[in-house]
């Protein structure tokens, strides 16, 4: 993510329902206060999901007069794919919330070890630490694990980690870490699992708020990225991701949007034959093309593809020209 400040769940869906399954967590008590402070560090949906306006799909739109963004029109399902990956870890932060810990230290929480109700012969083990460094002034810092191993053996293999800074997800920052190779090596990884490592960050700490993903290998749809998103209270927002189009030609784009949908975007192209090239764009609230900048003709079908003058481009916050 270049420095802005600083439905369907896809081939993720069952991804998630295996994770909520394998934190199955059964108990009985009662949280106690601190418990709560501990669960308030663990992010929810809201806090690490992407958000850009939808419009339309890919050749879809037919009542430009132009052509229609199709660029664009990637980055809602783009986003989507994005979200089912964050509801993977999401399903298991959930599974903890349902359920007091097992035993509690002073700066410490742990659940389990359980079994895997999914997974006869596995089970899974969660902790949680708190520490204040002095880079915070006085703000805790939790770290956390997802761990699981055939029942009874040693040592604990990893699926997730984390840390969340500051009192409480909604206003903090922290990464989160998901070892799909583990769950694969382990054997509960789903057919459609992705493989390598995913690595979320987010920023609630100020505005924008963010939200960056990456990808170490192809999964959730998704071809490998450094994605990364940013959203301000009025709508707006930026957005960085990439997608390979029906060709097979690899596009990364750097886009600015205002809450109506207009905005601009910076185009890297690698075709499907071995072109390389660039190009920019700009698109109204019906996500038709305002302008283009694209001398080497890779952004339409036949030439010239460039139009427009770029000073009918809309204004947006966090523009990529």
């Amino acid at each position: 993510m270049r420095s802005v400040n600083s439905g369907s769940r896809y081939a993720g869906a069952r991804l998630a329902a295996a994770a909520a399954a394998a934190l199955a967590l059964s108990g009985c008590g009662t949280f106690s206060n601190e418990d709560l402070r501990f669960l308030a560090a663990l992010p929810t949906n809201a806090e690490l999901r992407v958000a850009v306006p939808a419009q339309g799909t890919p050749g879809g739109l037919t009542a430009c007069s132009t052509r229609s963004a199709d660029v664009w029109l990637w980055a809602k399902p783009t986003s989507d794919h994005l979200n089912a990956g964050v509801d993977w870890v999401l399903a298991l932060v959930d599974a903890v919330r349902k359920v007091p810990p097992t035993h509690r230290g002073a700066d410490t929480r742990e659940w389990g070890p359980f079994d895997d109700r999914k997974h006869p012969g596995m089970e899974v083990h969660v902790t949680m630490l708190r520490t204040y460094p002095v880079a915070l002034d006085g703000a805790p810092e939790h770290a956390y694990a997802f761990e699981a191993r055939p029942k009874g053996t040693a040592p604990w293999t990893p699926i997730i980690s984390g840390t969340f800074r500051h009192a409480s997800a909604t206003t903090g920052s922290g990464t989160i870490a998901l070892f799909f190779d583990n769950v694969w090596q382990l054997q509960i990884a789903d057919a459609d699992s992705p493989h390598g490592t995913m690595r979320i960050g987010y920023d609630r700490t100020s505005e924008p708020r963010t939200t960056d993903l990456s990808l170490a290998q192809e999964g959730f749809n998704l071809v490998q990225f450094d994605y990364g998103w940013a959203g301000y209270a009025d709508g707006q927002g930026a957005f960085d991701y990439a997608f390979k189009d029906a060709p097979g030609n690899l596009l990364t784009v750097a886009a600015g949007f205002d809450a109506g949908g207009r905005g601009r975007a910076q185009v890297a192209f690698t075709g499907a034959l071995g072109a390389t090239g660039s190009f920019r764009q700009c698109w109204d609230a019906n996500a038709c093309l305002v302008y283009v900048d694209d001398p080497a003709n890779l952004s339409c079908p036949s030439a010239p593809c460039s139009l427009g003058i770029v000073g009918d481009c809309p204004p947006v916050t966090a523009p990529p020209f």
